[in-house]
């Protein structure tokens, strides 16, 4: 009998497994994924380089002076700089594969979302066929929330796939690993090597150890310390490590500044404002609308306002709910705490310049992923609610197919963003030099027009708009801008350009006057120098002309104006 009762439960869980096989993923669901997020992004694809791409060190004209050496010297970010300076070396300037990388690192970090959400619902007690279909659907979020699309699309936020790719795949080696084999060496090495690749790449990884530690201490029936001391080495190394790496950034940043970092606001300002921040990144999550490259979120002072304190009152809630509800939703509890944890180093205390970006929430929709994770788990398993979870896919993965299509122009980037916030004057100004680029000149006046009313009317925004005006035929509101600007710096742009408009006035005289301030403010303003030779060759001077054509190509001898205008000059001293 005992033997029969053996050989049944034998047969039984044989049973379970292929009930629990036959009901978990089929077996081209994570093709199906990858080839979704690849149609998503497809519009992105042949985007140009866009805003902050075109500052980037390894493409601007000074790259020629800048190796590898150079930024594994220097350190920060070096793993997002070297992968960009490769990008360089073997496609030029073509954008495409720069995209296409971003894409591929993507796809990447979604299957390792997959298996970091996979490993922690099995340890939340869900069956590995339920798992499965709850780390399926996080993947999928993942992969295909539009609140992702600038993470991917912009190739400026490699920083941040790199940054997930190195960090997620520390995260799937610890949780992945025996628990037996808690503290090897072997492990414990290669976490800190993959952690510290993610710092290499952006500084934020760094967050990462922390969630380590949530995944050692959460699961059980009370917090589990004893495992936790059971990875004494590695929280010890990852402590030492990021102590390190932080005074490594601080002395960098104290020398020479980086990108993003702001002296324009406080700590205290920061932290208030992220107070409210923080719940936009959430509304943003359940509803994807008002996406936008540059949000100009505006900053609130310390001690802030009602609805600050009641984001500040919201976050506690959040994080003591996640340990009163620990026992009955423990992956989705961990999940919330998760995303606080990995956007903590952009979202409290460390000012920077845009005070929401959604690129900040890429290496933290981990965390949402195993939040949506444990609920879609939980459901049964019938046919009409899996195909209500694809159909909840799809209709993101088409919201992320048009908000890609906003990278794929520098026109549509700067258009949606206007639209997303109107009172947004950065984003005037970039889409009316856009509008100037193609000659729709009096399109761009009115949004530098618009820039000035929402934003700061600086010594910039002023000579860009004289020249929108001229080229709409407003001569005259050209020169009040410009007479504007030279008010407000000595630069010799503003007169240059100034001499440019008056000459076009046949002013010659008063376009002389302006060259020649130019000329004295900076020898070799070039521009100068062209302007004040075709004065002189309105003027009938084809001698003083052909000078100043002369002392513009010993400063650029690839002046195209230049030497058509000496040409002129010869032709008219022919005559």
């Amino acid at each position: 009998m005992k033997k029969k009762a053996q050989k049944q439960e034998t047969e039984t869980a044989a049973k379970t497994v292929k009930a629990e096989a036959r009901t978990g993923l089929p077996a081209w669901a994570g093709l199906a994924l990858a080839l979704a997020a690849v149609a998503a992004y497809i519009p992105a694809l042949s985007g140009p380089f866009l805003f902050d791409d075109l500052n980037l060190p390894m493409l601007t004209a000074q790259a020629d002076v800048l190796t590898w050496t150079f930024y594994v010297r220097r350190g920060v970010r070096a793993v997002t700089n070297l992968s960009l300076l490769a990008d360089k070396t073997l496609w030029g300037l073509n954008p495409a594969p720069y995209h296409a990388l971003n894409l591929l690192l993507h796809l990447i970090n979604g299957w390792l979302v997959y298996g970091i959400v996979k490993k922690l619902l099995e340890r939340a007690g869900r069956t590995p066929a339920a798992a499965q279909w709850g780390a399926w659907f996080g993947a999928g979020l993942f992969l295909l929330h539009p609140l992702q699309t600038e993470g991917v699309a912009y190739i400026a936020s490699r920083s941040e796939v790199l940054c997930a790719l190195f960090a997620y795949a520390a995260c799937w080696v610890f949780l992945h690993s025996k628990e037996e084999e808690g503290a090897a060496l072997g492990r414990t090495a290669a976490i800190l090597l993959l952690l510290g690749l993610g710092m290499a790449s952006k500084e934020p990884a760094v967050a990462m150890a922390g969630v380590l530690l949530l995944a050692d201490v959460w699961f059980g029936e009370g917090l589990n310390w004893r495992r936790a001391m059971g990875n004494w080495k590695l929280y010890g190394a990852l402590a030492l490590g990021g102590l390190a790496a932080g005074y490594k950034i601080y002395q960098i940043v104290s020398r020479e500044g980086t990108a993003g970092a702001s002296a324009a606001v406080s700590r205290a300002d920061y932290l208030v404002t992220q107070f409210k921040a923080i719940w936009v990144y959430v509304r943003m999550v359940f509803v994807p609308a008002g996406l936008n490259l540059d949000h100009a979120y505006p900053v609130t002072k310390a001690p802030g306002d009602a609805l600050a304190w009641l984001g500040l009152v919201g976050l506690a809630a959040v994080i003591v709910g996640a340990f009163v509800w620990r026992k009955r939703y423990p992956a989705a509890t961990l999940g919330a705490l998760t995303f606080l944890v990995l956007l903590a180093p952009t979202s409290s205390v460390v000012p920077i310049d845009d005070r929401l970006a959604e690129r900040r929430v890429y290496l933290g929709f981990v965390g949402l992923a195993l939040m949506a994770a444990e609920f879609v788990s939980r459901m049964n398993e019938e046919r009409w609610k899996q195909a209500a979870l694809v159909g909840v896919l799809a209709v993101l993965g088409l919201a992320t197919a048009v908000r890609s299509s906003a990278y794929g122009s520098a026109e549509a980037m700067w258009a949606s963003s206007v639209s997303a916030n109107p009172e947004n004057g950065r984003a005037h100004f970039q889409l009316a030099y856009v509008y100037y680029t193609q000659g729709r000149c009096g399109e761009a006046a009115a949004q530098y027009g618009d820039a000035a009313k929402y934003g700061k009317t600086d010594y910039r925004l002023l000579v860009d708009w004289g020249l929108a005006l001229d080229c709409a035929g407003d001569s005259q509101g050209a020169l009040e801008k410009l007479r504007a600007a030279t008010g407000l710096e000595r630069d010799s742009h503003a007169w240059s350009v100034m001499g440019m408009v008056l000459a076009k006035r046949n002013e010659t005289a008063k376009a002389l006057e302006a060259l020649n301030k130019a000329l004295e403010i900076n020898s070799s303003d070039e521009a100068a120098r062209v302007y004040k030779g075709n004065v002189y060759v309105m003027m009938g001077q084809p001698a003083a002309a052909a000078a100043e054509f002369d002392e513009a190509l010993k400063i650029n001898p690839a002046n195209e104006a230049a030497l058509q205008g000496k040409r002129a000059a010869a032709a008219g001293a022919g005559r």
